[in-house]
């Protein structure tokens, strides 16, 4: 997930200069997944390179950069992945073809890349793949992925269908759907072509318990969508701020300063338009991050 293959951002802060996102919501997603938070990158516009799975590609590319240098990022190998870094995968209902790796991953400090989710080829993961990825997500993997759907409800029904069959418990774990669209018909470049940008954000919350002990599904939330009539995103995360904030360890006013933070540092950055390179704006990040505090490296499921 690096590169530009649809013409896209080629970094976090590209994104935000072209108008993908915002620079409030891509300081919401920098904390989240510092914490771990999974996110899933879905939709996207055609291009001449690979129609919608370029811009979806580009876009968890950017997200990648908000990965702390402090947590691994493990690639997956696609329909090769025999899950080696997953010491009891067969927990899970993975079935091994050789030994699992004694070092294994820790959950805390481990996201995992996904590339392209879905029931079959050309997805990267497919099937039961899918199906475990999902799974390891509620031991706390964080993941950033992409797959082949209009929006969140897509999202949901593909990975509840076979072959791959996630319950509703198990789709809890999703964390944060990104869904890419075009931008209205008015904000058109001079070949007539809408750009692509995030048109909604989701928060998949995870199951919660009530004070008896049983077991609560919250329906998704809603952290941000574009608004084309006025020309800017509309935020609602503050509704859930206590939520978000106890998902990565914060306190709910440190979250809430410390996401507004680090929209102003990518405000500044794209305001200067300095198109860095993907290596230097992560070690830019990974300073900024370091003046805020340390990072918070696990999460509540």
């Amino acid at each position: 997930m690096t590169g530009r293959s649809g013409g896209g951002p080629s970094t976090i802060v590209d994104a935000v200069c072209d108008g993908l996102l915002d620079a409030e919501l891509a300081g919401r997603l920098w904390v989240l997944v510092d914490g771990g938070v999974p996110v899933i990158v879905s939709g996207g516009v055609a291009t001449e390179v690979d129609g919608r799975r370029a811009t979806r590609a580009d876009l968890a590319g950017a997200v990648l950069d908000l990965v702390p240098s402090s947590r691994r990022q493990l690639d997956l190998a696609g329909a090769s992945e025999d899950f080696a870094w997953l010491a009891d995968a067969e927990r899970l209902g993975w079935v091994r073809s050789s030994p699992a790796d004694p070092q294994g991953a820790d959950p805390r400090l481990t996201t995992l890349v996904g590339g392209e989710l879905g029931a079959g080829p050309p997805a990267d993961l497919t099937g039961d793949r899918v199906r475990l990825v999902v799974r390891t997500l509620g031991r706390g993997f964080g993941l950033v992925a992409t797959i082949d759907a209009a929006g969140l409800e897509e999202v949901l029904a593909g990975l509840r269908r076979r072959p791959i069959y996630l319950t509703d418990d198990e789709l809890s774990n999703l964390g944060i759907v990104l869904v890419l669209g075009r931008a209205g018909p008015d904000e058109a470049d001079d070949r007539g072509t809408a750009a692509p940008r995030v048109v909604a954000a989701h928060y998949v919350r995870p199951l919660a318990r009530d004070v008896h002990g049983h077991t609560q599904r919250l329906p998704p939330a809603v952290l941000a969508t574009w608004d084309g009539r006025i020309g800017r995103f509309e935020h609602f995360a503050w509704g859930i701020a206590a939520e978000l904030a106890e998902r990565v360890g914060r306190r709910s006013g440190d979250f809430e300063e410390e996401c507004d933070r680090r929209a102003g540092v990518l405000a500044a950055l794209a305001a200067a338009d300095d198109r860095a390179d993907r290596t230097d704006v992560r070690a830019r990040l990974d300073l900024q991050r370091s003046i805020g505090g340390a990072e918070v490296g696990t999460h509540r499921h």
